[in-house]
């Protein structure tokens, strides 16, 4: 079959004849329609007379080119009556409008189809790097057949891997889709294609639209080779830890980048090597499971939480979820336990980032039996289940005492502290010897005196909150209450807006007020583990062109229970078998745990600040850039302690960033999803929707602002809804500048920020998930509705 891209129409009109379901076509030259319009309506009529609606579309000899598709930048207007002549008359002198007067210029008239079951857009290559996957985005809820062209309504996304077979999908819709696209591709062989489609009721394709994907010429030339020589290696490698473990309860597992320690949300889904190794060290090789084995949680083996699959960071779930039981437990209740963890969130993907609350039971609160019984019914015994919940309250007993864990972690991030007023300063008169063994005190006080004890304070933090939504749930205390006490409670952000709202206010912007501030707050930078973020104290603009009513202000007001909330508390803990703490005991405990949580990663950010510039002074002695640094991995660095090298230190680290910048690009250019289910996810891709987590009862509309770890601190955000892919401790800069409310594509509700923004009663949306995070940061403008849980982009007002 010989068949040529030309125009639309007369793609559209070569696809007809050729046995492809095209609704009809009839296309006319502009050139005609001015000589005789009346001539060209008639027969429109005619060749349309059995049909209600037609849509009049564009067909420009500027579209669809090598070079450019020009997609959206002309007039198609639907659903026009076939028998009201003048609005067909008009529509079509609109889409003519829109054009740019070119010779050759078309318009095509089609039927309007309906009864549709979804529509949408497949592309035969990843359109921004030509990865080897059919990228299938389409709407299945609104009925309409330009939802996804038209940017609107409700999509969903299938990344397909190109060798992966059809006898294999389960969808009777993918395969339909499917199906068309492989006739396609024999027409066109060789020619990434853009693909308009609508599936209606019947599951009859109905074909809108082929042109070639105009992005070519910015792909990598091997990039279809890279991928697919890597794909089977990476299938094997997750067939094979899927499987049993020594040592671990639950059959096989789950994978996913915001469970637990989420890495999405701390070193983003494509890390750098250096930043994914560094996460490994300090936080995913032990640190996560020691911590847990000292609050009384099980010993488990020594298992690692974060796997790398083709260079993204996943959270092992099964590894987690056994770090989440409580010591004493039997292994066979254990076995059970985990196993139904892992069946729920299989089930209920929705939840990957919500697992503390919604899958797993971290811990004993009143509201533990009904949502045990109600999500695992029939999981236990009543033996087994009285069992486990007699050591799970155990647990929760011996950790809401705070000597025992809670101001132990306290004393150890105050020895940190101390510690870091004795450490060499890091300069060029060091040698590279010295230097890395300096590197290795930081990191081992950092775990040691850092990341343990926070890891035990922000567990206390899960606890409160556990407890928290308990009580709302029981009705003892409203939502809006609890939101009064977290922003009763003092934090080390709020401390910091508060000390930057007096330099804003003070007209001079006084030096040593300044010199203060950065001595305290200047080692934070918004990528945290990222050597190529800068820190407070490298920003020239941090303090430039923000006018005093900028600045975010936060009013702390002393919170005190009524007597009703008081003795309602009291008695529901009591009666749940939670000892020795009445109401106003577990506030303060609570306080402690919300504000400690934040105040040991301020304090343990400052020795792995540290460490990331030790390593560029590092790289800067053997001739490495920071961009370089980035694609080494932490144990090749530090191993140099320990045995010498076979060729020139240079020569030697050279190699590796090259292998370094190899898994980066590995990385970006295969496509993983949220969670890893199954082997057959490496090859079939669902972009998961997630449930934002919802700040906050208010509502606000404002326009967009987008925020990177690049951007540049003195952008005007006053009044904007500020949106943030990946945040941490370092974008605390943000609340300086009196935002409106806040969206971040990945987070819990029990995140960073999600944690500030109900400290300043902020309204957000945390952890959109990739899809609704990207219709809402290249808005115009936005309305968060935090009390109605919705968020929506929306035309600028």
């Amino acid at each position: 079959m010989n068949i040529t891209l030309g125009t639309k129409a007369e793609t559209l009109e070569a696809l007809l004849n050729a046995g492809f379901n095209v609704p009809k076509v009839f296309y006319f030259g502009t050139g005609e329609w001015e000589k005789d319009s009346d001539s060209i309506l008639d027969r429109i009529c005619q060749n349309f007379a059995e049909d209600n609606a037609v849509v009049v579309r564009s067909s420009s000899v500027a579209e669809d080119g090598r070079e450019a598709s020009a997609a959206g930048s002309f007039e198609s207007i639907l659903n026009i009556d076939i028998n009201e002549r003048s609005s067909l008359k008009d529509a079509i002198t609109k889409v003519i409008a829109s054009y740019d007067s070119c010779e050759g210029d078309q318009v095509l008239i089609q039927p309007m189809i309906s009864n549709i079951e979804a529509s949408g857009v497949i592309m035969t290559r990843c359109l921004e790097d030509g990865s080897p996957y059919y990228v299938i985005n389409y709407d299945d809820e609104s009925g309409k057949t330009d939802s996804i062209t038209g940017g609107q309504g409700v999509s969903k996304t299938i990344f397909i891997y190109k060798g992966f077979s059809l006898e294999y999908f389960s969808s009777k819709r993918v395969k339909k889709m499917m199906e068309l696209v492989y006739a396609l591709e024999k027409v066109f062989p060789k020619i990434p294609l853009d693909i308009e489609f609508a599936l209606d009721r019947n599951l009859d394709m109905h074909l809108f639209q082929v042109r070639r994907i105009c992005t070519v010429k910015h792909w990598h030339p091997n990039v279809e080779s890279i991928v697919s020589t890597k794909i089977s290696f990476v299938e094997n490698f997750v067939s094979n830890y899927f499987k049993k473990r020594f040592g671990v309860f639950g059959e096989r597992t789950i994978l996913g980048v915001m469970p637990d320690w989420n890495p999405a949300e701390i070193i983003g889904v494509t890390p750098k090597p250096l930043a994914a190794s560094l996460y490994r060290e300090i936080i995913t090789r032990s640190t996560w499971r020691k911590s847990r084995e000292m609050m009384g949680y099980i010993k488990n083996v020594p298992e690692e939480l974060m796997v790398l699959v083709a260079g993204r960071p996943y959270i092992d779930v099964r590894n987690s979820f056994n770090s989440f039981l409580p010591a004493g437990i039997k292994p066979e209740v254990a076995e059970k336990i985990v196993s139904g963890y892992i069946e729920r969130l299989d089930k209920n993907p929705q939840c990957h980032d919500k697992v503390e609350f919604e899958i797993a039971a971290t811990v004993f609160d009143p509201c533990f039996d009904e949502n045990f019984k109600n999500r695992y019914l029939g999981l236990l015994t009543e033996s087994e289940f009285e069992h486990y919940r007699e050591k799970l309250l155990e647990l929760t007993n011996f950790n809401l005492d705070q000597k025992n864990t809670l101001l132990p972690a306290y004393e150890s991030i105050e020895e940190l502290k101390s510690r870091q007023k004795m450490y060499p300063k890091l300069d060029s008169e060091i040698s590279f010897f010295e230097l890395t063994s300096i590197l290795r005190s930081l990191l081992n006080d950092c775990i040691e005196f850092g990341t343990i004890p926070f890891s035990i304070i922000a567990r206390h933090g899960f606890i409160t909150e556990s407890l928290l939504r308990s009580l709302v749930y029981k009705k003892v205390i409203s939502k809006e209450r609890v939101e009064e006490f977290k922003r009763s409670i003092a934090t080390v952000s709020g401390e910091m807006s508060k000390h930057f709202n007096e330099i804003c206010s003070s007209g001079s912007h006084e030096v040593s007020a300044k010199k203060k501030f950065i001595a305290k707050y200047g080692h934070l930078r918004p990528g945290t583990y990222d050597i190529l973020s800068f820190k407070y104290s490298d920003r020239e603009n941090l303090f430039s062109k923000i006018p005093s009513c900028q600045a975010t202000t936060q009013i702390h007001k002393d919170f005190v229970l009524t007597p009703a909330e008081r003795k309602a508390i009291d008695e529901i803990l009591a009666g749940s078998g939670i000892e020795n703490i009445d109401a106003d005991v577990f506030l303060e405990y609570s306080a402690k745990a919300i504000s400690g949580r934040e105040y040991a990663k301020f304090v343990f950010t400052k020795n792995l600040s540290l460490i990331l510039d030790g390593l560029a002074l590092w790289g800067e002695k053997i001739g490495l850039t920071k961009e370089e640094v980035a694609m080494l991995n932490l144990p090749d660095i530090m191993d140099s302690l320990y045995s010498h090298l076979d060729s020139s230190v240079y020569g030697h680290y050279e190699e590796l960033v090259r292998k370094g910048k190899k898994q980066f690009e590995l990385a970006n250019y295969f496509k993983l999803s949220y969670l890893i289910r199954s082997p057959a996810d490496v090859y079939v891709v669902p972009q998961h929707r997630c449930a934002p987590n919802f700040i906050s009862s208010k509502k606000v509309e404002a326009p967009i602002v987008t925020v990177s770890s690049t951007s540049t601190e003195n952008e005007n955000m006053a009044g904007a809804i500020v949106c943030i892919e990946s945040a941490d401790p370092g974008y605390d800069w943000i609340f300086t500048r009196k935002i409106a409310g806040l969206v971040t594509k990945y987070g819990g509700t029990n995140s960073h920020m999600a944690i500030r923004c109900a400290e300043y009663g902020l309204p957000a949306a945390i952890g959109c998930g990739e899809m609704l995070y990207d219709k809402i940061s290249s808005a115009n403008f936005c309305s968060l509705d935090a009390d109605l849980k919705q968020i929506t982009p929306c035309e600028m007002q």
